[in-house]
C-alpha cells in the first residue's frame, strides 16, 4: 500500500464514514461550512490529527503533492489506497455477495476523469468491482478519486498485467464476457444480462481492443442518431450497467 493525497470535502467524508486509513487531515485557514464541521467532528471521532495553514502554506502543501491547485475545496487528506484486491479475491468476494455479479474490466481508460466517473455510477449501480489493466491506463490517482466522488472508497479494484488472460480466467470461473462496439447490430437494451458477467469498457478513442473482443460472448452497441461520432466512455458505461440494474430490478 502506498500514501497519496485525497482532495475535496465530498471524498474526505465518504473516506471517513467508510473507516479508511487517513494519516492527517489539512485545512486551509478561514475555510468553513457544514461539510468542514462534519469532516473536522469525523476527524476527532477517529483520531484523526487536523492540521490548520495559511493559504501561503496550504497552496505550497499543493504544490509539493503535485495536486490541482483549484477546485481543492479548502482541505486535503493523506491516506493509503484502499479497496485494491488481487484478482482471485475481487473475484471470490463478489460471488460470495451475489450469484451473478457484474464487474467492470476498463480497456485502457486513460483519463481519470472518466476512471472516476466510471467508478461513481458502478458503484451507485450495484458493480461489483473494477478490472483495470496496469499499461495504458489510468489508475487511482487523486483526480479519479475526487471525481468519483468517494465512491472508490467502497468500490474494489483490481490491476491486472494481462488482458487477454484475465478473460480467460473469468470465463472459466463462469462469468459471461461482453464488449461494446458501435458497429455491432445488437442494441445493449435487447441482451438479457441474467448471468454473472464482466462488461468491457473500450477506450475513449480507439474503443475495445479487437483482440479483447474475440474473446466477447456477446458485443452490444448503444444506438445514436446525432452527428457525434460515439458517447464519452463514462456516459456509455453508466447506460449499460444502469440497463442491466433496472432488468434485474424487474426480475
Amino acid at each position: 500500500m502506498s500514501n497519496f493525497y485525497i482532495y475535496g470535502r465530498k471524498p474526505i467524508i465518504a473516506a471517513l464514514k467508510s473507516e479508511a486509513n487517513i494519516s492527517k487531515i489539512f485545512i486551509q485557514y478561514g475555510t468553513s461550512g457544514d461539510e468542514l464541521n462534519q469532516i473536522n467532528f469525523l476527524a476527532r471521532k477517529n483520531n484523526i490529527p487536523v492540521t490548520t495553514y495559511d493559504k501561503g502554506k496550504f497552496q505550497n502543501l499543493l504544490k509539493n503533492a503535485n495536486l490541482s491547485l483549484e477546485n481543492h475545496q479548502g482541505v486535503i487528506a493523506l491516506k493509503e489506497i484502499g479497496q485494491a484486491l488481487p484478482l482471485f479475491q475481487l473475484v471470490e468476494e463478489a460471488l460470495e455477495v451475489n450469484d451473478k455479479p457484474v464487474l467492470l474490466f476498463l480497456d485502457e481508460i486513460q483519463d481519470p476523469h472518466n476512471l472516476g466517473s466510471i467508478a461513481r455510477s458502478a458503484e451507485s449501480s450495484g458493480v461489483a468491482g473494477l478490472i483495470i489493466p496496469d499499461m495504458k491506463s489510468s489508475l487511482v490517482t487523486p483526480v479519479a478519486f475526487k471525481t468519483s466522488a468517494g465512491a472508490l472508497e467502497y468500490l474494489p479494484y483490481s490491476i491486472i498485467k494481462n488482458s487477454l488472460n484475465t478473460l480467460k480466467y473469468l470465463k472459466e470461473k463462469g462469468f459471461w464476457i461482453i464488449g461494446t462496439d458501435m458497429q455491432s447490430d445488437k442494441n445493449y437494451t435487447q441482451l438479457s444480462y441474467d448471468f454473472p458477467l464482466v462488461l468491457i469498457i473500450g477506450n475513449e478513442g480507439k474503443g475495445v481492443r479487437k483482440i479483447l473482443q474475440n474473446e466477447c460472448d456477446y458485443i452490444i452497441n448503444i444506438p445514436s442518431v446525432g452527428k457525434t461520432e460515439s458517447l464519452n466512455a463514462s456516459v456509455s458505461a453508466a447506460i449499460i450497467m444502469f440497463e442491466i440494474l433496472r432488468q434485474r430490478t424487474l426480475i
